[in-house]
């Protein structure tokens, strides 16, 4: 048959040693609709190493090939090439125990063979092909990126049974039907539901915990029945798990990971791609109240969530597979390597970065001075840290490549005009960002968004093969003059006062009777700080400034709180409270930081805020509506909007001194879960489901009414003792 082109949207990505040789599987849907199945054999896995090094020590590799290539160091590099993964991770330990540097051994060649044919999720794929059961089967075929977007199947798993148990129940839910599989016989049950599986052949299996708790109960059951787990497209699929320590608050805590391998098949976790896409887990709770129940939850949030059309759209720019929820150091390394390599250097090893000497700087946060403001004026610098990137060229090889002709910064580096690739990628992302804004794609949008805002905080990190804490600090610093700059020239030559800055944030108080003209006013002091700037950095720096002051909001009422300890004279940082007033007089308030905007206090304190800061802001007395909330708290109205809810941040075994609430409330739960739902009453925590004592008013008046109450009553020169002092017997 001769050679055929098709697209192709990446689902899944394995590789393996098989014997002397090294292999790649990649699963794809097509334009046409088939499953595609693609096998290569013919690429050898590589790294780096300094010309330097003899011979004889590199005798392991099969290939050993000068090339045009070098170092950041600027040394000459030949490439090491292996049969298979195995002999290439082996002959890299030894280089480093015998103290020879080696570059870029940590990548994964399967992760490298991608990369380097620029295939981000879309491929083109041309070859031969054949047929590996009812799939298209492609062997060694061509492989470059593509611009394709797939239409995915995606089926919903619940399970119900009990750890180390039999399972009762295995629900599945897809776009056009649901079944329930429920057999006495737990070995019939599990038989079915792979058959099932095999059936409806979905392209995503999605589910709630899916990996460490329904696959891998399923696991364990099909192995305890002697049933071969394979629910993919071919054989090979498992659930395994890693341990690692995290780090929290100083405190190295031991976690374990589960990781699904179901060739074929992406396996999504609902929860974790909520928290990747930066919603609340806590927003999107499931039904559990039966198996199918819960499946038919999991679908709706995942539709709900666009969970797919983001994780689609994030893949096509990243190139990382649908299933990852996090990778911006993998996302990193996928778009600049390749331009690395093209532009004849290789990067280092992870493992030899060296830690800064001291925590990185970030961005400016300007003290907040407290109060209540009328007509505050919010900028914002669009894509701050990219357009410092792009208009100062700031770049990791940029910084180390020694030439004649280069850009400087306020921070005092300098960097290549000629040698940095980041600016490039920035401005192909931001073209990529304007055509998504016009195509009305948002999800693509948000891709592109958030991968360019990770790119500064991934050049700081020391798990990123390119960490600098000069290249860091000299995105970080340039914000941080830039944001002082600009507040000094609104100030002095605007005429306005800033209350308020935060890292690419400038808060302008206009005053009282300035609501009228409030938007041109924003509109005059975007455009003539932008003109300004553009001039200023082109007079100091030499630079073609790509930073754009951008006027967001007008908040007609604005308040930030006083610090805790009751200083009126001193603000809290990322706090505040906004209204937008309109010509309705309907009051809509924005929240940053404060117990509206956070997911572990009760709906009743999050009510009371909002309620107390529009009579704040509409003039009306503060004093009865308080005594009333404490009253009827007392009274028992409000008993079920007194629920916390926490997340569990480790296992229950691991907290053994100073044990927070939500962990007791968890410890006498029969089945706890991720999130803890409990209330405190006078015989301390206890989960909702198992409430057996009385709550307790006086804890939730203490710690969700008065701290609110307070962070306005402060500053109006009382304080919520004073009101609800001597009226008990309105509690009663």
């Amino acid at each position: 048959m001769n050679n055929t082109t098709i697209e192709c949207f990446l689902l899944t990505a394995h590789c393996r040693d098989n014997g002397n040789r090294f292999e790649i599987t990649l699963w794809g849907a097509s334009s046409s609709g088939e499953r595609v199945r693609i096998f290569i054999d013919d690429f050898r896995p590589l790294f780096f190493c300094p010309r330097s090094v003899p011979a004889s020590e590199t005798a392991a590799a099969s290939e050993r090939k000068q090339l045009s290539m070098r170092s950041f160091d600027g040394g000459d590099v030949d490439c090491l090439y292996f049969a298979n993964y195995s002999l290439m991770q082996q002959a890299a330990k030894r280089l480093k125990s015998a103290r020879h540097t080696v570059f870029e051994s940590d990548v994964s060649p399967m992760w490298r063979y991608l990369m380097e044919r620029m295939v981000s999720g879309s491929m083109v794929v041309t070859g031969t092909p054949g047929r590996f059961g009812q799939f298209v089967n492609f062997t060694n075929p061509r492989l470059r990126g593509g611009a394709f977007t797939p239409k995915l199947e995606v089926m919903a798993v619940c399970v119900d049974g009990v750890d180390g148990e039999a399972i009762s129940k295995i629900a599945c839910v897809d776009e056009a039907q649901s079944h329930v599989f429920a057999d006495r016989d737990e070995r019939r049950l599990l038989v079915d539901f792979l058959a099932y599986t095999q059936e409806r052949d979905p392209d995503i299996i999605i589910g709630w915990k899916v990996i460490d708790n329904a696959l891998k109960t399923i696991r364990e059951r099909c192995e305890a029945n002697g049933v071969p787990f394979e629910p993919g497209r071919e054989k090979g699929s498992r659930v395994t798990s890693s341990q690692y320590n995290r780090s929290w608050r100083g405190n190295d805590y031991p976690r374990t990971v589960w990781t699904a391998r179901i060739p074929g098949r992406a396996v999504i976790d609902v929860p974790a791609m909520l928290r990747g896409y930066h919603h609340s887990p806590d927003e999107y709770q499931p039904d559990f109240s039966d198996c199918l129940t819960g499946a038919r939850s999991i679908f709706d949030i995942f539709n709900r969530a666009e969970i797919l059309q983001n994780a689609i759209e994030r893949s096509k720019r990243s190139g990382q597979t649908l299933d990852s929820a996090g990778g911006s150091v993998a996302s990193f390394d996928h778009l600049y390597l390749p331009r690395l390599h093209r532009a004849g250097y290789v990067a280092g090893d992870t493992a030899d970065i060296v830690p800064p000497s001291q925590p990185l700087l970030g961005g400016h946060v300007l003290e907040p001075a407290p109060g209540l403001y009328e007509n505050v004026l919010v900028f914002d610098f669009k894509s701050l840290y990219p357009s410092i990137i792009m208009t100062f060229m700031i770049d990791p090889l940029g910084f180390r490549v020694r030439d004649g002709d280069r850009v400087s910064n306020p921070m005092g580096s300098s960097f290549s005009k000629n040698h940095s690739l980041m600016p490039e990628i920035i401005r192909e992302l931001l073209a990529a960002r304007a055509v998504a804004a016009e195509q009305k794609n948002p999800y693509l949008s948000t891709a592109i968004k958030l991968m360019m805002n990770s790119f500064a905080g991934v050049m700081g990190a020391t798990g990123c093969r390119f960490f600098s804490e000069h290249v860091s600090a000299a995105i970080t610093g340039t914000g941080r003059y830039i944001l002082k700059a600009s507040i000094e020239h609104i100030e002095n030559v605007c005429g306005k006062k800033v209350i308020y800055g935060d890292t690419d944030s400038i808060f302008v108080n206009l005053g009282a009777g300035m609501e009228d003209g409030a938007d041109k006013i924003g509109k005059e002091i975007s455009t003539e700080t932008g003109v300004w700037l553009k001039e200023y950095l082109s007079e100091k720096f030499g630079v073609q400034s790509a930073l754009e002051l951008k006027y967001e909001n007008h908040y007609r009422r604005f308040f930030i709180p006083s610090l805790r300890s009751g200083d009126t004279n001193q603000g809290t940082k990322k706090h505040y409270c906004g209204a937008t007033i309109d010509k309705d007089g309907a009051i809509e308030l924005t929240f940053r930081g404060m117990e509206s905007a956070r997911s572990d206090w009760t709906d009743l304190a999050k009510d009371f805020q909002r309620e107390l800061f529009i009579k704040f802001f509409s003039g009306q007395p503060l004093e009865d509506y308080i005594l009333t909330t404490v009253s009827l708290v007392q009274k028992g109205k409000f008993d079920e909007r007194l629920i916390y809810k926490k997340r569990m941040r480790k296992s229950i075994d691991s907290y053994t001194v100073n044990i927070p609430p939500h962990v007791q409330a968890a410890k006498l739960s029969d089945s706890p879960a991720r999130l803890i739902k409990y209330c405190i009453t006078q015989s301390g925590p206890q989960p909702l489901e198992k409430l057996t004592a009385p709550l307790d008013y006086q804890h939730y008046i203490d710690s969700q009414l008065r701290p609110i109450a307070d962070s306005i009553l402060l500053w109006m020169g009382t304080d919520f003792d004073k009101i609800t002092s001597g009226q008990q017997d309105l509690f009663g």
